[in-house]
C-alpha cells in the first residue's frame, strides 16, 4: 500500500521506534530481559524501515528534478525551432 508516493510498510518504521523504545524501557523497568532485547530489536528494524523511506524519497526527488530539466529542455527546444 502505498501514501501518496511513500511506500505504508516504510512509514511502518516510526511506529515500530516508538514502540520497541516502549517495550525496553518496559523491560528494563520490570527487569524482564526478553521484553528489553525484544524492544532493542523492534527499534533496529524501525530503523532500517526509516533509512529505507529516506532512500526512498531521495530517489523520488531526483526522479522529481530529472523530469523537470526534461520538460525544461524540451520547452527550450520548442521555443528554438519555432
Amino acid at each position: 500500500m502505498r501514501i501518496g508516493n511513500l511506500e505504508l510498510d516504510h512509514v511502518r518504521g516510526l511506529g515500530d521506534k516508538f514502540v520497541g523504545l516502549g517495550k525496553e524501557i518496559a523491560g528494563t523497568v520490570i527487569g524482564n530481559d526478553r521484553l528489553q532485547e525484544a524492544g532493542e530489536a523492534q527499534q533496529a528494524r524501525g530503523t532500517e524501515s526509516l533509512k529505507a523511506l529516506r532512500k526512498q524519497a531521495k530517489a523520488q526527488s531526483k526522479e522529481a528534478k530529472a523530469e523537470t530539466f526534461e520538460q525544461q529542455q524540451k520547452a527550450a527546444q520548442r521555443a528554438k525551432s519555432a
